[in-house]
Protein backbone atom coordinates (compact mmCIF):
# COMPACT_ATOMS: atom_id res chain seq x y z
CA UNK A 1 0.00 0.00 0.00
CA UNK A 2 1.39 3.37 -1.02
CA UNK A 3 1.48 6.20 1.52
CA UNK A 4 1.77 9.90 0.71
CA UNK A 5 1.68 13.22 2.54
CA UNK A 6 -1.00 14.95 0.44
CA UNK A 7 -2.93 14.34 -2.74
CA UNK A 8 -1.10 15.46 -5.88
CA UNK A 9 -1.30 14.85 -9.61
CA UNK A 10 0.94 12.26 -11.22
CA UNK A 11 0.79 12.88 -15.00
CA UNK A 12 0.22 9.72 -17.01
CA UNK A 13 -0.67 7.52 -14.05
CA UNK A 14 -3.79 5.46 -14.76
CA UNK A 15 -6.44 5.61 -12.04
CA UNK A 16 -6.83 2.54 -9.85
CA UNK A 17 -8.96 1.83 -6.80
CA UNK A 18 -5.91 1.00 -4.72
CA UNK A 19 -6.22 2.91 -1.47
CA UNK A 20 -3.53 5.50 -0.85
CA UNK A 21 -3.71 7.08 2.63
CA UNK A 22 -2.57 10.69 2.91
CA UNK A 23 -0.81 11.06 6.24
CA UNK A 24 -0.88 14.85 6.13
CA UNK A 25 -4.67 14.93 6.05
CA UNK A 26 -4.96 12.99 9.29
CA UNK A 27 -2.19 14.99 10.95
CA UNK A 28 -3.95 18.24 10.06
CA UNK A 29 -7.25 16.86 11.36
CA UNK A 30 -5.67 15.69 14.62
CA UNK A 31 -3.92 19.04 15.06
CA UNK A 32 -7.12 21.02 14.53
CA UNK A 33 -9.26 18.92 16.86
CA UNK A 34 -6.53 18.44 19.45
CA UNK A 35 -5.64 22.13 19.41
CA UNK A 36 -9.28 23.13 19.87
CA UNK A 37 -9.72 20.88 22.90
CA UNK A 38 -6.32 21.87 24.34
CA UNK A 39 -7.17 25.58 24.04
CA UNK A 40 -10.21 24.99 26.25
CA UNK A 41 -8.38 22.86 28.79
CA UNK A 42 -5.59 25.42 29.06
CA UNK A 43 -8.02 27.87 30.64
CA UNK A 44 -9.97 25.24 32.56
CA UNK A 45 -13.09 25.21 30.37
CA UNK A 46 -14.92 22.34 28.74
CA UNK A 47 -15.82 22.75 25.06
CA UNK A 48 -19.45 23.60 24.54
CA UNK A 49 -20.99 20.50 22.86
CA UNK A 50 -22.80 22.50 20.17
CA UNK A 51 -19.65 24.37 19.15
CA UNK A 52 -17.46 21.28 19.42
CA UNK A 53 -19.77 19.44 17.01
CA UNK A 54 -19.46 22.29 14.51
CA UNK A 55 -15.67 22.23 14.77
CA UNK A 56 -15.51 18.47 14.30
CA UNK A 57 -17.88 18.58 11.32
CA UNK A 58 -15.76 21.34 9.77
CA UNK A 59 -12.61 19.25 10.19
CA UNK A 60 -14.37 16.15 8.82
CA UNK A 61 -15.42 18.16 5.75
CA UNK A 62 -11.75 18.92 5.11
CA UNK A 63 -10.84 15.25 5.57
CA UNK A 64 -13.63 14.05 3.27
CA UNK A 65 -12.42 16.09 0.27
CA UNK A 66 -8.69 15.79 0.97
CA UNK A 67 -8.33 12.07 1.62
CA UNK A 68 -8.42 9.34 -1.01
CA UNK A 69 -10.29 8.98 -3.33
CA UNK A 70 -11.89 12.46 -3.56
CA UNK A 71 -8.63 14.30 -3.01
CA UNK A 72 -6.75 12.31 -5.64
CA UNK A 73 -9.56 12.52 -8.21
CA UNK A 74 -9.93 16.28 -7.72
CA UNK A 75 -6.24 17.07 -7.94
CA UNK A 76 -5.15 14.84 -10.79
CA UNK A 77 -8.07 13.61 -12.87
CA UNK A 78 -11.33 15.59 -12.82
CA UNK A 79 -11.70 19.37 -12.75
CA UNK A 80 -15.30 18.85 -11.62
CA UNK A 81 -14.19 17.11 -8.44
CA UNK A 82 -11.47 19.73 -7.99
CA UNK A 83 -14.07 22.52 -8.01
CA UNK A 84 -16.30 20.50 -5.67
CA UNK A 85 -13.34 20.29 -3.25
CA UNK A 86 -12.99 24.06 -3.37
CA UNK A 87 -16.70 24.53 -2.65
CA UNK A 88 -16.52 22.25 0.39
CA UNK A 89 -13.41 24.01 1.73
CA UNK A 90 -14.97 27.43 1.23
CA UNK A 91 -18.70 27.02 1.88
CA UNK A 92 -18.81 24.08 4.30
CA UNK A 93 -15.59 23.77 6.29
CA UNK A 94 -14.90 27.52 6.46
CA UNK A 95 -18.18 28.68 8.03
CA UNK A 96 -18.35 25.68 10.37
CA UNK A 97 -14.89 26.38 11.77
CA UNK A 98 -15.46 30.13 12.12
CA UNK A 99 -18.81 29.74 13.87
CA UNK A 100 -17.41 27.11 16.26
CA UNK A 101 -14.95 29.46 18.00
CA UNK A 102 -16.33 31.03 21.21
CA UNK A 103 -15.76 34.75 21.77
CA UNK A 104 -13.66 34.21 24.89
CA UNK A 105 -11.28 32.01 22.91
CA UNK A 106 -10.91 34.72 20.27
CA UNK A 107 -10.03 37.16 23.06
CA UNK A 108 -7.46 34.66 24.34
CA UNK A 109 -5.85 34.18 20.94
CA UNK A 110 -5.92 37.89 20.11
CA UNK A 111 -5.51 39.91 23.32
CA UNK A 112 -6.78 43.48 23.18
CA UNK A 113 -4.24 46.06 21.94
CA UNK A 114 -1.71 43.35 21.04
CA UNK A 115 0.10 43.31 17.73
CA UNK A 116 -1.53 39.99 16.93
CA UNK A 117 -5.00 41.46 17.49
CA UNK A 118 -4.24 44.49 15.32
CA UNK A 119 -2.96 42.29 12.50
CA UNK A 120 -6.00 40.03 12.66
CA UNK A 121 -8.34 43.02 12.79
CA UNK A 122 -6.74 44.49 9.67
CA UNK A 123 -6.98 41.19 7.78
CA UNK A 124 -10.59 40.49 8.75
CA UNK A 125 -12.06 43.94 8.08
CA UNK A 126 -14.67 43.20 5.44
CA UNK A 127 -13.13 45.12 2.47
CA UNK A 128 -9.75 43.44 3.02
CA UNK A 129 -11.31 40.03 3.64
CA UNK A 130 -13.36 40.34 0.45
CA UNK A 131 -10.26 41.33 -1.52
CA UNK A 132 -8.09 38.53 -0.12
CA UNK A 133 -10.78 35.93 -0.72
CA UNK A 134 -11.13 36.86 -4.37
CA UNK A 135 -7.39 37.15 -4.94
CA UNK A 136 -7.05 33.56 -3.71
CA UNK A 137 -10.09 32.47 -5.74
CA UNK A 138 -8.74 33.90 -8.99
CA UNK A 139 -5.06 33.17 -8.32
CA UNK A 140 -5.45 29.51 -7.40
CA UNK A 141 -7.66 28.77 -10.41
CA UNK A 142 -5.29 30.22 -12.98
CA UNK A 143 -3.99 27.52 -15.35
CA UNK A 144 -0.37 28.30 -14.50
CA UNK A 145 -1.09 27.86 -10.79
CA UNK A 146 -2.99 24.59 -11.17
CA UNK A 147 -0.55 23.05 -13.65
CA UNK A 148 2.49 24.10 -11.61
CA UNK A 149 1.49 23.49 -8.01
CA UNK A 150 -0.85 20.53 -8.08
CA UNK A 151 1.75 18.19 -9.55
CA UNK A 152 3.64 18.22 -6.24
CA UNK A 153 2.41 17.23 -2.80
CA UNK A 154 3.78 20.42 -1.22
CA UNK A 155 2.23 22.63 -3.90
CA UNK A 156 -1.15 20.90 -3.67
CA UNK A 157 -1.05 21.15 0.11
CA UNK A 158 -0.25 24.86 -0.16
CA UNK A 159 -3.23 25.48 -2.46
CA UNK A 160 -5.60 23.69 -0.07
CA UNK A 161 -4.24 25.64 2.91
CA UNK A 162 -4.78 28.89 0.99
CA UNK A 163 -8.37 27.90 0.20
CA UNK A 164 -9.16 27.11 3.84
CA UNK A 165 -7.35 30.18 5.21
CA UNK A 166 -9.06 32.50 2.72
CA UNK A 167 -12.43 30.95 3.62
CA UNK A 168 -11.87 31.51 7.35
CA UNK A 169 -10.83 35.14 6.80
CA UNK A 170 -13.75 35.76 4.43
CA UNK A 171 -16.38 34.24 6.72
CA UNK A 172 -15.01 35.89 9.86
CA UNK A 173 -16.73 39.31 9.57
CA UNK A 174 -19.98 37.69 8.40
CA UNK A 175 -20.36 35.06 11.13
CA UNK A 176 -18.77 36.47 14.28
CA UNK A 177 -21.04 37.92 17.01
CA UNK A 178 -21.99 41.58 16.68
CA UNK A 179 -19.92 42.70 19.68
CA UNK A 180 -16.63 41.47 18.18
CA UNK A 181 -14.26 43.58 16.11
CA UNK A 182 -15.09 43.75 12.37
CA UNK A 183 -18.33 41.77 12.73
CA UNK A 184 -20.91 42.96 10.20
CA UNK A 185 -24.67 42.57 10.30
CA UNK A 186 -27.57 43.01 7.92
CA UNK A 187 -27.93 44.60 5.43
CA UNK A 188 -24.16 44.98 4.92
CA UNK A 189 -23.61 41.26 5.45
CA UNK A 190 -26.02 40.34 2.65
CA UNK A 191 -24.21 42.75 0.28
CA UNK A 192 -20.83 41.37 1.36
CA UNK A 193 -21.76 37.77 0.61
CA UNK A 194 -23.70 38.70 -2.53
CA UNK A 195 -20.65 40.51 -3.94
CA UNK A 196 -18.60 37.35 -3.57
CA UNK A 197 -21.24 35.25 -5.32
CA UNK A 198 -21.16 37.65 -8.28
CA UNK A 199 -17.36 37.69 -8.48
CA UNK A 200 -17.25 33.88 -8.34
CA UNK A 201 -19.14 33.88 -11.64
CA UNK A 202 -16.04 35.18 -13.47
CA UNK A 203 -13.76 32.09 -13.16
CA UNK A 204 -16.84 29.88 -13.51
CA UNK A 205 -17.66 31.58 -16.81
CA UNK A 206 -14.13 30.98 -18.12
CA UNK A 207 -14.46 27.29 -17.31
CA UNK A 208 -17.94 27.00 -18.81
CA UNK A 209 -17.47 28.92 -22.04
CA UNK A 210 -13.84 28.25 -22.96
CA UNK A 211 -13.69 26.31 -26.26
CA UNK A 212 -10.34 24.78 -25.28
CA UNK A 213 -9.08 23.00 -22.15
CA UNK A 214 -7.58 25.52 -19.72
CA UNK A 215 -5.65 23.07 -17.58
CA UNK A 216 -3.03 20.80 -19.09
CA UNK A 217 -3.13 18.70 -15.93
CA UNK A 218 -6.72 17.57 -16.53
CA UNK A 219 -6.44 17.55 -20.31
CA UNK A 220 -3.55 15.08 -20.25
CA UNK A 221 -4.86 12.94 -17.39
CA UNK A 222 -5.65 9.34 -18.37
CA UNK A 223 -9.37 9.03 -19.16
CA UNK A 224 -11.69 7.63 -16.52
CA UNK A 225 -14.82 5.52 -16.76
CA UNK A 226 -17.03 8.59 -17.12
CA UNK A 227 -16.15 9.13 -20.76
CA UNK A 228 -15.95 12.96 -20.55
CA UNK A 229 -13.68 14.74 -22.95
CA UNK A 230 -11.57 17.50 -21.28
CA UNK A 231 -13.66 20.40 -22.63
CA UNK A 232 -17.02 18.91 -21.60
CA UNK A 233 -15.67 17.99 -18.19
CA UNK A 234 -14.28 21.50 -17.76
CA UNK A 235 -17.66 22.99 -18.67
CA UNK A 236 -19.33 20.83 -16.02
CA UNK A 237 -16.73 22.10 -13.53
CA UNK A 238 -17.72 25.68 -14.35
CA UNK A 239 -21.39 24.85 -13.85
CA UNK A 240 -20.58 23.19 -10.52
CA UNK A 241 -18.72 26.29 -9.37
CA UNK A 242 -21.42 28.69 -10.47
CA UNK A 243 -24.57 26.73 -9.63
CA UNK A 244 -23.33 24.52 -6.79
CA UNK A 245 -21.27 27.20 -5.07
CA UNK A 246 -23.97 29.81 -5.64
CA UNK A 247 -26.67 27.50 -4.32
CA UNK A 248 -24.77 26.79 -1.11
CA UNK A 249 -23.84 30.45 -0.64
CA UNK A 250 -27.36 31.71 -1.25
CA UNK A 251 -28.69 29.09 1.15
CA UNK A 252 -26.35 30.45 3.82
CA UNK A 253 -27.32 34.05 2.99
CA UNK A 254 -31.01 33.15 3.32
CA UNK A 255 -30.41 31.35 6.61
CA UNK A 256 -28.49 34.30 8.07
CA UNK A 257 -31.08 36.79 6.85
CA UNK A 258 -33.98 34.80 8.31
CA UNK A 259 -32.13 34.50 11.61
CA UNK A 260 -31.57 38.26 11.63
CA UNK A 261 -35.22 38.91 10.74
CA UNK A 262 -36.40 36.70 13.60
CA UNK A 263 -34.08 38.49 16.01
CA UNK A 264 -35.42 41.84 14.83
CA UNK A 265 -38.98 40.56 15.21
CA UNK A 266 -38.24 39.40 18.76
CA UNK A 267 -36.66 42.76 19.58
CA UNK A 268 -39.65 44.64 18.15
CA UNK A 269 -42.02 42.40 20.13
CA UNK A 270 -40.13 43.13 23.35
CA UNK A 271 -40.32 46.87 22.64
CA UNK A 272 -44.07 46.67 22.00
CA UNK A 273 -44.60 44.61 25.14
CA UNK A 274 -42.65 47.12 27.23
CA UNK A 275 -44.58 50.01 25.65
CA UNK A 276 -47.92 48.28 26.28
CA UNK A 277 -46.92 47.54 29.87
CA UNK A 278 -46.08 51.20 30.42
CA UNK A 279 -49.40 52.22 28.88
CA UNK A 280 -51.35 49.82 31.10
CA UNK A 281 -49.52 51.06 34.19
CA UNK A 282 -50.32 54.65 33.25
CA UNK A 283 -53.98 53.82 32.71
CA UNK A 284 -54.11 52.05 36.08
CA UNK A 285 -52.51 55.06 37.76
CA UNK A 286 -55.03 57.44 36.16
CA UNK A 287 -57.94 55.24 37.22
CA UNK A 288 -56.59 55.06 40.75
CA UNK A 289 -56.20 58.81 40.86
CA UNK A 290 -59.77 59.28 39.65
CA UNK A 291 -61.12 56.88 42.27
CA UNK A 292 -59.06 58.55 45.00
CA UNK A 293 -60.20 62.00 43.93
CA UNK A 294 -63.86 60.98 43.82
CA UNK A 295 -63.74 59.37 47.26
CA UNK A 296 -62.10 62.45 48.72
CA UNK A 297 -64.76 64.77 47.29
CA UNK A 298 -67.62 62.63 48.64
CA UNK A 299 -66.15 62.67 52.14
Amino acid sequence: MNVAWWCSATPGQVWTWRYTPFVGVWLVAATLIGGYVAAHRRVGRRPEPRLLRRWIFGVLAVVAVSEWPVGQLGVGYLATVGIARYIVYTFVAGPLLVSAIPSWLVATWFPADSRRARMWASVTSWPVALLLFNVVLFGTHLPVTVDTLKVTQLGSFGVDVLHLAAAVIWWWPALRPAHETNAIQEPLRAFYLFASSVLMFVPAAFLTFSPLPLYGLYELAPPLWLGFDPVAEQQVAGIVMNVGGGFVLWGIIASLFLRWAKAQQRADLEVRRARDARTLRRIAELERDEVTGTSGTGA
